[in-house]
Protein backbone atom coordinates (compact mmCIF):
# COMPACT_ATOMS: atom_id res chain seq x y z
CA UNK A 1 0.00 0.00 0.00
CA UNK A 2 1.44 3.80 -1.10
CA UNK A 3 1.92 5.87 1.75
CA UNK A 4 0.76 9.02 1.49
CA UNK A 5 2.17 12.46 2.85
CA UNK A 6 0.13 15.20 3.76
CA UNK A 7 0.27 18.53 5.31
CA UNK A 8 -1.57 20.98 7.33
CA UNK A 9 -3.03 24.72 6.21
CA UNK A 10 -4.86 26.39 8.80
CA UNK A 11 -5.81 30.41 8.90
CA UNK A 12 -7.92 32.69 11.17
CA UNK A 13 -9.37 35.92 10.47
CA UNK A 14 -7.41 37.99 13.30
CA UNK A 15 -5.21 37.98 16.20
CA UNK A 16 -7.82 36.87 18.80
CA UNK A 17 -8.71 34.31 17.04
CA UNK A 18 -7.71 30.76 17.34
CA UNK A 19 -6.82 27.95 14.93
CA UNK A 20 -5.84 25.63 17.86
CA UNK A 21 -9.88 23.97 16.97
CA UNK A 22 -8.49 23.37 12.73
CA UNK A 23 -5.56 21.76 13.57
CA UNK A 24 -6.75 19.59 16.58
CA UNK A 25 -9.60 17.87 14.13
CA UNK A 26 -7.47 17.67 10.82
CA UNK A 27 -4.60 16.02 13.15
CA UNK A 28 -7.70 13.59 14.92
CA UNK A 29 -8.93 13.00 10.94
CA UNK A 30 -5.48 12.24 9.56
CA UNK A 31 -4.95 9.83 13.08
CA UNK A 32 -8.40 8.12 12.07
CA UNK A 33 -7.45 7.43 8.28
CA UNK A 34 -3.70 6.61 8.77
CA UNK A 35 -2.39 9.74 7.07
CA UNK A 36 0.91 10.63 7.91
CA UNK A 37 1.03 14.59 8.32
CA UNK A 38 4.40 15.72 7.87
CA UNK A 39 3.82 19.68 8.56
CA UNK A 40 1.50 22.01 9.81
CA UNK A 41 0.97 25.70 8.73
CA UNK A 42 -1.38 28.35 10.36
CA UNK A 43 -1.31 31.96 10.25
CA UNK A 44 -3.15 34.43 11.39
CA UNK A 45 -4.10 36.46 7.89
CA UNK A 46 -7.18 38.18 6.52
CA UNK A 47 -9.22 35.75 3.88
CA UNK A 48 -9.33 38.47 1.56
CA UNK A 49 -5.68 38.86 1.61
CA UNK A 50 -4.64 36.70 -1.89
CA UNK A 51 -2.95 33.69 -0.97
CA UNK A 52 0.04 34.70 -3.06
CA UNK A 53 0.71 37.72 0.01
CA UNK A 54 0.44 35.06 2.98
CA UNK A 55 3.40 33.85 4.59
CA UNK A 56 2.66 30.96 5.93
CA UNK A 57 0.87 30.30 2.81
CA UNK A 58 3.96 30.37 0.59
CA UNK A 59 5.83 28.14 2.94
CA UNK A 60 3.27 25.61 2.22
CA UNK A 61 3.78 26.02 -1.37
CA UNK A 62 7.70 25.62 -1.47
CA UNK A 63 7.76 22.74 1.23
CA UNK A 64 5.52 20.75 -0.98
CA UNK A 65 7.51 21.63 -4.25
CA UNK A 66 10.55 20.29 -2.37
CA UNK A 67 9.33 17.44 -0.08
CA UNK A 68 6.72 14.38 -0.91
CA UNK A 69 3.23 15.97 0.05
CA UNK A 70 0.53 14.14 -1.87
CA UNK A 71 -2.54 16.15 0.20
CA UNK A 72 -3.00 19.82 2.20
CA UNK A 73 -5.38 19.46 4.88
CA UNK A 74 -8.45 22.06 5.19
CA UNK A 75 -10.55 22.50 7.91
CA UNK A 76 -13.56 24.36 5.17
CA UNK A 77 -12.75 26.56 1.92
CA UNK A 78 -13.09 29.88 3.59
CA UNK A 79 -9.54 28.87 4.81
CA UNK A 80 -8.35 29.64 1.57
CA UNK A 81 -9.91 32.41 0.77
CA UNK A 82 -13.23 35.06 0.30
CA UNK A 83 -12.47 35.46 -3.23
CA UNK A 84 -13.80 33.23 -6.14
CA UNK A 85 -10.51 33.89 -7.79
CA UNK A 86 -8.25 33.90 -5.30
CA UNK A 87 -9.76 30.02 -4.03
CA UNK A 88 -9.52 28.92 -7.60
CA UNK A 89 -6.40 29.86 -8.27
CA UNK A 90 -5.11 28.52 -4.69
CA UNK A 91 -6.54 25.09 -5.82
CA UNK A 92 -5.09 25.14 -9.20
CA UNK A 93 -1.75 25.99 -7.94
CA UNK A 94 -1.64 23.19 -5.98
CA UNK A 95 -3.25 21.11 -8.46
CA UNK A 96 -0.39 21.86 -11.23
CA UNK A 97 2.09 21.01 -8.29
CA UNK A 98 0.22 17.40 -8.45
CA UNK A 99 -1.06 18.34 -4.52
CA UNK A 100 -4.83 17.36 -4.11
CA UNK A 101 -6.94 19.50 -1.29
CA UNK A 102 -8.91 17.24 1.41
CA UNK A 103 -11.68 19.52 2.25
CA UNK A 104 -13.01 18.52 6.06
CA UNK A 105 -15.88 20.23 5.62
CA UNK A 106 -17.01 17.71 3.03
CA UNK A 107 -14.88 14.78 3.45
CA UNK A 108 -13.97 14.61 0.17
CA UNK A 109 -10.79 15.17 -1.95
CA UNK A 110 -10.13 17.25 -4.97
CA UNK A 111 -7.65 15.15 -6.80
CA UNK A 112 -8.00 11.29 -7.29
CA UNK A 113 -5.09 9.65 -8.82
CA UNK A 114 -3.92 12.51 -10.00
CA UNK A 115 -7.32 13.66 -11.45
CA UNK A 116 -9.66 16.37 -10.64
CA UNK A 117 -12.79 15.27 -8.70
CA UNK A 118 -15.29 17.02 -10.84
CA UNK A 119 -17.94 17.24 -8.01
CA UNK A 120 -15.48 18.58 -5.31
CA UNK A 121 -14.85 21.43 -7.85
CA UNK A 122 -18.21 22.09 -8.57
CA UNK A 123 -18.07 22.46 -5.29
CA UNK A 124 -15.51 24.55 -4.83
CA UNK A 125 -17.12 26.62 -7.43
CA UNK A 126 -20.14 27.28 -5.67
CA UNK A 127 -18.86 27.54 -2.21
CA UNK A 128 -16.16 30.15 -3.30
CA UNK A 129 -19.11 32.28 -4.79
CA UNK A 130 -21.22 32.18 -1.58
CA UNK A 131 -17.78 33.01 0.03
CA UNK A 132 -17.17 35.77 -1.64
CA UNK A 133 -21.12 36.93 -2.21
CA UNK A 134 -21.22 36.52 1.99
CA UNK A 135 -17.95 38.82 2.79
CA UNK A 136 -19.74 41.52 0.49
CA UNK A 137 -22.79 41.34 2.31
CA UNK A 138 -20.82 41.39 6.01
CA UNK A 139 -19.19 44.65 4.41
CA UNK A 140 -22.12 46.21 3.67
CA UNK A 141 -23.81 45.23 7.32
CA UNK A 142 -20.62 47.18 8.05
CA UNK A 143 -21.33 50.16 6.59
CA UNK A 144 -24.92 50.50 7.54
CA UNK A 145 -24.11 50.31 11.15
CA UNK A 146 -21.95 52.57 10.55
CA UNK A 147 -24.45 55.32 8.80
CA UNK A 148 -26.67 54.75 11.62
CA UNK A 149 -24.04 54.98 14.00
CA UNK A 150 -23.31 57.94 12.94
CA UNK A 151 -26.89 59.31 12.50
CA UNK A 152 -27.08 58.70 16.58
CA UNK A 153 -24.21 60.27 17.38
CA UNK A 154 -22.67 57.06 18.48
CA UNK A 155 -19.55 56.65 15.99
CA UNK A 156 -17.30 59.57 15.25
CA UNK A 157 -14.76 58.30 13.32
CA UNK A 158 -11.19 57.86 14.65
CA UNK A 159 -9.96 60.24 16.30
CA UNK A 160 -7.69 62.65 15.45
CA UNK A 161 -4.17 62.07 16.04
CA UNK A 162 -5.22 58.09 16.34
CA UNK A 163 -2.19 57.53 13.64
CA UNK A 164 0.86 58.18 15.21
CA UNK A 165 3.68 59.67 13.13
CA UNK A 166 7.14 57.62 13.45
CA UNK A 167 8.37 60.49 14.42
CA UNK A 168 6.43 61.34 17.20
CA UNK A 169 6.58 56.56 18.18
CA UNK A 170 10.83 57.20 18.16
CA UNK A 171 10.35 59.88 20.35
CA UNK A 172 7.59 58.50 22.71
CA UNK A 173 9.61 55.05 23.04
CA UNK A 174 13.91 56.39 22.26
CA UNK A 175 14.46 55.39 26.10
CA UNK A 176 13.24 52.16 25.95
CA UNK A 177 14.85 51.62 22.18
CA UNK A 178 17.88 52.64 23.51
CA UNK A 179 17.32 49.70 26.24
CA UNK A 180 16.51 46.89 24.11
CA UNK A 181 19.91 47.88 21.84
CA UNK A 182 21.85 48.28 24.56
CA UNK A 183 20.84 45.36 26.32
CA UNK A 184 21.41 42.93 23.15
CA UNK A 185 24.34 44.68 22.78
CA UNK A 186 25.80 43.12 26.00
CA UNK A 187 23.76 40.35 26.64
CA UNK A 188 21.93 41.45 29.18
CA UNK A 189 18.31 40.18 30.06
CA UNK A 190 15.23 42.50 29.69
Amino acid sequence: MTQFNFAIYTRVSSESQDYSRQIMNLNEIAFQKGWNVKRTFAEKVSGTTTSSERIEFKKLIHYVQVNKVDVVLISEILRLGRRVVDILNTIDELHKLGVGVYIQQFQMQSLINGQENPTVMLLLQMLSIGAEMENNLRKERQRQGVEIAKMNNKYKGRKNGARTSPTKLLAKYSDTLIYLVFSREFNLST
